[in-house]
């Protein structure tokens, strides 16, 4: 397992992501949406771009490889506009309106939201004319893929519990005394959306993969939760600053009681005094190494689904495992 990381070899990672360029499809909406002013660091999408090859199956031909990594970062950008509504913000009606996108039936474009958008004063106009662009971009990309219309209805119902798993952080934000380990690890990870990521990669593989979905899904679901426990431990001090107590490492403080409820930040106005007791109480019973313990529980869980799957190699999506757990040890603090 890889449980830390040394100061030389994560400042080269991290250079690695300094220096990664964006190609011209997908700088163009970044920039668009660095206008915005909840915007994350741009640092974010270098970082989801330039690991999106640890993410990708090996059965995705070569020629699409750079095509799937801007479909997935586009993916995640916009995931991100409806996470800054509600988590920043606190616009449901906005983020109703995007993410209908989402959860529209047969329909993938905009036209939908662009026209819930215009009949209601209380949305954000801006983000949901920009949140469509994304989308309406993404989806054309994704309509060359050999396999769209094959994949297309499965990649809908994966987006849609992307969708979900922001609610229910809303939830947890809100509402912490009711935030369960279990509920967090049902919901909430599918936002780290790898089964959409699968989605994308079945679109542009030539093999014919249907008898394998079920075990990769698998994977893809040890992956995921890998990626989740990744993120949670690199981030979740920020979080807290910021008044957010979504991470599992909080949550999992909440159901031991080594915080309560009424001693977290308030996520509209967060003290930094408070967060600070908060951050050095969970520090001192070590939660985060449980986590990575687990993390390890689902590389071997991996390992095992490797081994019993004939269809595709999975030797290099298994290495990747480690290599974005070793990007987001050492991005802590950047994202």
């Amino acid at each position: 397992m890889v449980a830390s990381i040394d100061g030389d070899r994560a400042a080269a990672l991290l250079e690695s992501i300094a220096d990664h360029e964006l190609p011209p499809a997908l700088g163009d909406l970044v920039s668009e949406y660095q206008s915005f002013e909840a915007a994350r660091p741009a640092f974010i999408w270098k970082w989801v771009h330039h690991l999106a090859p640890a993410n990708t199956m090996p059965f995705v031909d070569e020629i699409h490889h750079e095509r799937v990594a801007t479909n997935k970062t586009m993916l995640v950008l916009f995931v991100t506009i409806l996470d800054d509504l509600l988590e920043q913000y606190r616009d449901y009606e906005t983020f109703d309106a995007i993410a209908s996108l989402a959860r529209a039936g047969d329909r993938l474009d905009g036209e939908d939201v662009v026209a819930v958008g215009a009949r209601s004063d209380a949305v954000d106009d801006g983000y949901v004319a920009f949140a469509a662009r994304v989308w309406e971009t993404l989806v054309s990309r994704l309509e060359r893929g050999a396999k769209f219309q094959q994949y297309v209805p499965r990649f809908r119902f994966d987006v849609r519990q992307i969708v979900t798993a922001i609610e229910y952080s809303t939830l947890v934000i809100e509402r912490p005394e009711q935030a369960t380990i279990h509920d967090l690890r049902r919901y909430e990870t599918h936002n780290m959306g790898m089964h959409s990521y699968l989605d994308i990669d079945l679109m542009h593989g030539s093999a014919d993969l249907a008898r394998a979905t079920a075990d990769l899904r698998a994977a893809v679901d040890a992956a995921q939760q890998m990626a989740r426990i990744g993120n949670w431990v690199s981030t979740w001090e920020r979080e807290v600053l910021e008044g957010d107590v979504s991470s599992g490492v909080v949550v999992a403080a909440l159901e031991r009681g080594v915080v309560d409820p009424e001693e977290l930040p308030n996520p509209d106005d967060p003290d930094a005094e408070a967060a600070a007791r908060v951050i050095d109480r969970i520090d001192d019973h070590d939660l985060e190494s449980e986590f990575l313990d687990e993390w390890n529980v689902q590389y071997r869980r991996l390992e095992t689904l490797r081994d019993r799957i004939d269809a595709v190699d999975l030797g290099p999506f298994v290495e990747g495992t480690k290599e974005v757990l070793r990007y987001h040890l050492a991005s802590r603090g950047f994202k």
